[in-house]
C-alpha cells in the first residue's frame, strides 16, 4: 500500500545489516548495465530482497527468493555491493506467493506481498536479532515476534488527486512515478476506509474547479472517519453544499485547509481512539500509529517491559500526544512525557486532562538540542520511555544517561538508528536485556520493535 522504502535510506541499512568482505571487491564502480547474468538466491534481507553472491560481491535483487535460480539485470553496481531486479525466474520457490493486491506491480506501498508472510517476518526478525546481538557478549532475550492481521490493518492514508489522460483521478502514486493509480479498493486499509474509496472517487468527478483540489487524507478514529481537504484557495458554494452534504451522509468529520497552516474543522466530532480505557482525541495532521491492533499490543508490551510500580516517576521522550504517557500514569507514582511539536503537547496536556490523570505533566523541548538544564529535566527519573522518529534518539542519549535511569526501553521504527542508539546505550553502561519485532507493517519492508535496556548493577 502506502508505505513506500526510502531508497536513499535503503544502501545505508545494507551497509549495517550486511558486511561484506571488502578484499574480494573490485574497486571499479560500473554504471547501470543492461547485461543479464543468472545467479542462485541464498537469504532474504529484510527490506523483501533476495541475497546473493556474484564475483565475490553481495548482491541485493528485487523480485527474488531464497533457493531461487534468476536472470537478473543489473540497476547500480558499487564497490561493495550491487542491487538488481530479477527479470526471468528460472527455477522458481515454493513461498512464492500471488500478491493478493489488483495494485502490486505498480503501487509502490506493499512491496513483499509476492513473499511468503512467515518467511518475510523471518527475514526481518533475523536481521534485526542478529545485528542487535553483536553489540554484546552477554545474550538478549528475544521475545516471540508481536504480530496482528496482515490484511486491512491500516487506518490512515493519503490520495493524491491529478488529471491523467483527460481524467481526474484519485489514489496512490506508482512506483518510482508522479503517476496516480486510480483505485477502487485497498485491501490493506482498514475496511470503513477501503469501502469509502468509491465514494470519494465519485465526490471527485462531481467536484468543479478540479484543479484547486490538493489532496485527501484519511483517519479511521474510534468515532467514526476523519477526514482531511487540501483545497487551493476558496471552495465555492456549490461544492461546499456538496461537500458537507457528503460529509453528513457518510457520517465524516470534515477538515478543511485553504491556506497553508489554516486548518478548519467543517463537520462532526473530533476525533479520537481509546487504548486501557483512555479516550486521546488528535488532531486530523497528528502523527498517531496506524495500525490500531498493533498499536495497543506495543503499548501494552511497552508498559510491561516497564515493570511499572506504584513509586515509580517515568520520563516518556518524544511522546506525541500521550500514547504512552497517558497509560503509564494509569499506574505510576508520576509520569512526564516530552515532546518537540508544541501542537501535540497542547493535545496531550488536554487528553490527561479529559482522563482526570492529575500526576502527569508534557512539556515542549527540543530534544535534539540540549535539555539539561530544562525544568523536568532537574527531577529524578528511575525509569525511561523512548519512542523517536525514524532519525533515533542519538542526541538525546547523552543527557538522557546523565539521569541515570535504572531501565529504558526503546520503541524504534528504524532498525538503522536503532542499533546505533543501542551501542551508545550499552557504552554508557546498559545491558540490552531483550527484544522483539513488532511486525506493524506486513507487506512491507519497515520494521518496528520494542527493546528493553538495564542499568549494570
Amino acid at each position: 500500500m502506502l508505505l513506500v522504502v526510502i531508497i536513499t535510506n535503503l544502501f545505508y541499512f545494507m551497509a549495517l545489516f550486511y558486511t561484506p568482505n571488502t578484499a574480494k571487491h573490485s574497486a571499479k564502480i560500473s554504471p547501470k548495465s543492461t547485461t543479464r547474468q543468472t545467479v542462485k538466491i541464498q537469504s532474504l534481507d529484510y527490506q523483501g530482497l533476495g541475497v546473493a553472491k556474484l564475483n565475490g560481491k553481495t548482491w541485493f535483487i528485487e523480485n527474488a527468493l531464497p533457493d531461487e535460480e534468476v536472470e537478473i539485470q543489473t540497476l547500480e553496481e558499487k564497490r561493495q555491493y550491487g542491487r538488481a531486479k530479477a527479470v526471468k525466474i528460472l527455477e522458481k520457490s515454493a513461498k512464492r506467493q500471488t500478491p493478493f493486491c489488483q495494485y502490486y506491480a505498480k503501487c509502490g506501498g506493499c512491496q513483499m506481498q509476492h513473499i511468503d508472510l512467515e518467511l518475510q517476518r523471518k527475514a526481518k526478525q533475523k536481521a534485526l536479532f542478529h545485528r542487535l546481538q553483536k553489540l554484546q557478549a552477554t545474550p538478549i532475550d528475544f521475545q516471540p515476534m508481536i504480530v496482528g492481521s496482515d490484511k486491512y490493518y491500516r487506518r490512515r492514508a493519503r490520495l493524491s488527486i491529478t488529471q491523467q489522460k483527460n481524467e481526474w483521478v484519485m489514489g496512490f502514486r506508482l512506483q518510482n512515478s508522479n503517476q496516480i493509480i486510480p483505485l477502487e479498493r485497498c485491501d490493506i486499509l482498514e475496511k470503513p476506509l477501503a469501502d469509502l474509496l468509491p465514494k470519494l472517487q465519485q465526490l471527485v468527478v462531481m467536484w468543479q474547479n478540479k484543479k484547486l483540489l490538493g489532496h485527501i487524507e484519511l483517519v479511521l478514529a474510534d468515532n467514526g472517519i476523519a477526514m482531511f481537504l487540501r483545497h487551493l484557495g476558496e471552495i465555492n458554494e456549490k461544492n461546499r453544499t456538496t461537500l458537507l452534504q457528503f460529509a453528513e451522509k457518510e457520517q465524516l468529520s470534515l477538515f478543511i485547509m485553504m491556506e497553508e497552516n489554516q486548518l478548519e474543522h467543517w463537520f462532526g466530532e473530533l476525533p479520537y481512539y481509546q487504548i486501557n480505557g483512555l479516550t486521546l482525541h488528535f488532531g486530523i495532521r497528528d502523527f498517531i500509529q496506524v495500525n490500531r491492533e498493533l498499536n495497543q499490543k506495543m503499548v501494552e508490551t511497552a508498559l510491561d517491559w516497564l515493570d511499572i510500580q506504584s513509586q515509580d516517576r517515568i520520563l516518556d521522550l518524544f511522546c506525541g500526544m500521550g500514547n504512552f504517557t497517558l497509560p503509564i500514569a494509569q499506574k505510576a507514582n508520576y509520569a512526564v512525557g516530552v515532546e518537540g511539536v508544541e501542537e501535540m503537547v497542547n493535545q496531550a496536556k488536554a487528553n490527561a486532562k479529559t482522563n482526570n490523570l492529575s500526576n502527569v505533566e508534557f512539556f515542549q523541548t527540543n530534544l535534539d538540542e540540549r535539555f539539561a538544564d530544562q525544568p523536568w529535566a532537574t527531577e529524578p527519573f528511575n525509569k525511561v520511555l523512548l519512542d523517536p522518529a525514524r532519525n533515533g534518539a542519538l542526541f538525546a542519549l547523552e543527557h538522557l544517561c546523565e539521569l541515570n535511569p535504572e531501565r529504558i526501553v526503546y520503541v524504534s521504527c528504524n532498525p538503522a538508528t536503532l542499533v546505533r542508539d543501542a551501542e551508545k546505550l550499552i557504552q554508557a553502561g546498559y545491558k540490552l536485556a531483550k527484544s522483539a519485532m513488532i511486525d506493524m507493517f506486513p507487506h512491507t519492508g519497515h520494521l518496528e520493535s520494542v527493546s528493553m535496556f538495564v542499568k549494570h548493577s
